[in-house]
């Protein structure tokens, strides 16, 4: 029975496909042929036929981002800066004008010396200072300055030379201990640079004498000193420390804070440091000074200048703090400059 019911499927099957392709028709008529149309495929993308596209997509970002750029250049000169604020770059070199030393014959200087005990007085409260007058009040600690002795420096241009004299003499009580002036001097010639010295000489009496000589051809400074003898390599634009005071009307003092110094005794570079502008008092008249300092955070000694900028930045106030916080402080009292047309 399952085998009949099997036949007269498949029987079925073969009739209805017989009858489902009969009544398919092809359109051939009119004895024309079946057209074919074959249409080609697109070639394959390669990296080059890309290329093209890529570098106008690269030319286009350049110019986004020269434009975004130009746009942020633009805005930035709209901001308004403190003047401290200022880019380095942005902030415009002043006219230099020409050099106060170029035109300088002589100058005499005339300094008074004051000695302060400084805020160490705890334990030398009992010892009285050198130069102890009757204008000094002895009963107010802080007032313990007093004037111990007088300073002359002559500075003289003879055509490119240059020669400096230094003569330091105590005065009062002082002057008993310190009979002898302390003499310092520095020669040499004047170059584009400033001051180029040959010979420096520290000489306090008979037995405290020291000298520098300067062998700029052999790049070779001598001192003598304690009947010793001591070479060092020398340094372009060295000073004594003598020199140096008259050097900054060459260069200006904020350009040049590194200086290789002698005092006939050692040779180092000296760094001084920018401390304010401000105006002092001075017998010459109200100020505006430089005031500079050397000085490092290790020791309590340094050297403080405040220079002049009216008189060629020449130091009108010298203080040299000791070890002990004392300190010998140089204030002009008077100051006579010839030039050269007069």
């Amino acid at each position: 029975m399952k085998n009949r019911i099997l036949i007269y499927g498949i029987f079925i099957s073969i009739v209805i496909h017989f009858i489902f392709l009969s009544n398919i028709r092809f359109n051939i008529s009119n004895n024309k042929l079946l057209d074919i149309q074959l249409v080609q495929l697109p070639p394959e993308i390669s990296k080059k036929d890309l290329s093209p596209v890529k570098n106008i997509k690269k030319e286009n970002i350049k110019k986004f981002k020269k434009d975004n750029i130009n746009n942020k250049i633009e805005e930035k000169k709209e901001e308004i800066y403190c003047e401290l604020c200022n880019p380095v770059k942005d902030v415009d070199e002043p006219i230099s004008e020409p050099v106060f030393g170029e035109s300088i014959k002589s100058i005499e200087m005339v300094y008074k010396v004051l000695h302060d005990l400084g805020p160490n007085k705890g334990a030398i409260s009992k010892i009285k200072p050198f130069g102890v007058d009757g204008q000094v009040n002895i009963k107010n600690e802080k007032n313990l300055i007093s004037k111990v002795g007088s300073l002359i420096i002559n500075y003289k241009v003879n055509k490119d030379n240059y020669e400096i004299y230094y003569e330091a003499n105590a005065e009062g009580i002082s002057s008993f201990f310190y009979s002898k002036p302390l003499i310092q001097k520095s020669t040499g010639s004047i170059n584009i640079l400033g001051l180029r010295p040959d010979y420096y000489l520290y000489s306090h009496g008979k037995k405290k004498k020291s000298e520098a000589l300067f062998d700029w051809k052999s790049k070779t400074l001598t001192i003598n000193r304690k009947k010793t003898t001591n070479k060092y390599g020398l340094i372009n634009q060295a000073q004594d420390q003598l020199s140096f005071m008259f050097q900054f009307m060459f260069l200006d003092p904020l350009n040049k804070m590194q200086i290789p110094i002698t005092n006939a005794k050692v040779f180092k570079i000296y760094n001084y440091h920018y401390i304010d502008e401000v105006n002092i008092d001075t017998k010459l008249g109200n100020l505006n000074v430089l005031h500079v300092a050397k000085f490092n955070y290790q020791s309590p000694e340094r050297i403080d200048l405040w220079l002049a900028k009216k008189y060629g930045y020449l130091p009108v106030k010298i203080s040299i703090t000791e070890n002990d916080l004392s300190s010998i402080i140089q204030e002009i009292e008077t100051l006579k400059i010839k030039k050269i047309n007069e």
